[in-house]
């Protein structure tokens, strides 16, 4: 056991070292219910970069989102202390880079099976409006037979196309998708890439693109260069769909599950259209950065960390190719309460009874503040949008918010029982609550959400801030429910 086995990090233990990469180290701990976890402590020159460490608390938050039985589960983050770290549960496996190079390719079947697993991953990851940006085979773990991915929002911190001042690469050539590294808008079509990356090396048990110096693995990979002709014939269809070099041209990752699924070995091949396929034979086009290294390397304790165990995916027989459903997640009320939602829910009640007790100054006030928030996730998301569409919904919003609150004022008064006055106050809170749970909503929540995991990115500032908002929530509602009798 390393000298830091009895190292405490916030209510967690750390016992010991599984794991490293270029953004922090991988600890086993164990938490306050003795249960183990998995403790991502980052590097301190990525601790000490402010603008890295603002995106991972907002990158941390989201994550949270994902459900998936293929994806590793964020349970917890510290982010403002000293030492920032990220936790999620722990689950034995060995990296899929790990088996591969020291067993050689995967078989068939299991290639389909990977191939199914990851596809459903990005499925579940892509709804949730994130892109993982550094899916490969280290960050890919084989538990139970099924694939897990791992790492999330973390490694993609830093530009992936810059050199840091240490000289080193931030991302793994051969793995990234071409527009990575050429700096140019990321989409979820550069996590489908990097899936077919991963993919081919199961397969071949060789890096796509070649090996060589990093810039002769960038330049193949830019142009479109991977080595096909040594993957197995059945699959190299859906590979060269998936590794265009055109992000528009690759298909996604809902589609791409669909070919995963009629993937036969014993199928007649489809080629690919309109695609050439070559062996790499460049040579480098630069000497200046050592060669990356890709040779079989043997550990003695292959890391193991990733979340929950994952449902079988049944391809051993033909006529179940169809992986099986991921299972619905029950609803965490502990982590809820925990966690920046009930704050927003807290601050939401609030708001809403403030409306009621001054309906036209606190009804504006909620109205402008939806609209900055819209405005703020226009600007800040990685997704392109055009601004006449976001204007269209964002007064199509405030109307239904509107017709809300007049019909919850006309059902008020036909009741009889209230005032006009009181009817109105509480249609007034009735528009503002629309603001936030209307259909249409779910960008002005989600803006939310952004900014209030920038601000209490750690469990003590939710647990602290919730101390002060629940007592506010609750005098607010009382006194809107007293004026209004």
């Amino acid at each position: 056991m390393s000298t830091q086995a009895q190292e405490q990090l916030g209510p967690y233990r750390m016992i010991e070292k599984i794991g490293e990469g270029g953004m922090g180290i991988v600890h086993l701990g164990i938490d306050g219910a003795g249960r183990k976890v998995a403790i991502k402590v980052l590097h301190q020159h990525v601790a000490a970069d402010l603008k890295a460490r603002d995106r991972l608390v907002r990158e941390v938050e989201t994550m949270r989102r994902v459900r998936s039985p293929y994806v590793a589960e964020v349970i917890d983050a510290e982010l403002t202390g000293g030492r920032p770290y990220v936790v999620t549960r722990f689950a034995a496996g060995r990296t899929l880079e790990d088996i591969v190079l020291s067993q050689g390719p995967m078989e068939a079947r299991e290639v389909i099976r990977l191939a199914q697993g990851l596809c459903q991953a990005l499925v579940d990851v892509h709804a949730a409006g994130v892109i993982h940006r550094d899916l490969k085979p280290s960050n890919v773990m084989l538990v139970g037979g099924e694939p897990l991915v791992i790492d999330f929002g973390i490694a993609h911190l830093v530009n992936a196309t810059r050199l840091t001042l240490t000289g080193m690469f931030v991302g793994t050539p051969g793995y990234l998708a071409p527009e990575i590294i050429r700096d140019s808008q990321i989409t979820q079509a550069a996590d489908v890439h990097a899936l077919a990356s991963t993919v081919f090396f199961a397969a071949t048990g060789l890096p796509p693109f070649g090996t060589g110096t990093f810039e002769a693995v960038c330049y193949n990979t830019m142009e479109g260069r991977a080595q096909l002709d040594k993957a197995p014939v059945w699959l190299r269809d859906w590979l060269s769909r998936a590794l265009e070099v055109d992000p528009a041209a690759r298909p996604s990752a809902r589609e791409l599950l669909r070919m995963a699924r009629a993937l036969d070995p014993a199928g007649r091949p489809v080629e690919a259209k309109g695609r050439r396929e070559r062996t790499l034979t460049m040579d480098a086009v630069s000497d200046l950065l050592p060669p990356v290294d890709y040779a079989r390397r043997h550990h003695e304790e292959p890391p193991s960390y990733v979340p929950a165990p994952a449902p079988t995916l049944h391809v051993d027989q033909p006529e179940e190719r169809r992986p099986a459903p991921a299972p619905a997640q029950p609803f965490d009320l502990q982590r809820f309460l925990a966690g920046s939602g009930f704050v927003g829910v807290l601050a939401l009640v609030t708001l809403v009874a403030l409306t009621v007790l001054m309906p036209v100054a606190v009804g504006l006030l909620a109205a402008a503040l939806t609209v900055a928030l819209r405005v703020a996730e226009y600007f800040l998301a990685e997704t392109e949008r055009t601004l006449s569409r976001e204007a269209l919904v964002t007064g199509g919003h405030m109307l239904l918010s509107l017709a809300f609150g007049i019909a919850a004022a006309s059902f008020l008064h036909m009741a009889g029982r209230l005032s006009v006055g009181h009817a109105e106050s509480l249609a007034a809170g009735a528009f503002t609550l629309g603001l936030f749970v209307l259909p249409g909503s779910g960008t002005v929540r989600w803006a939310a959400s952004d900014i209030l995991a920038r601000f209490l990115p750690g469990r003590s500032a939710t647990v602290v801030t919730v101390a002060v908002m629940g007592p506010i929530a609750l005098i607010s509602v009382i006194v809107a429910l007293v004026q209004g009798l």
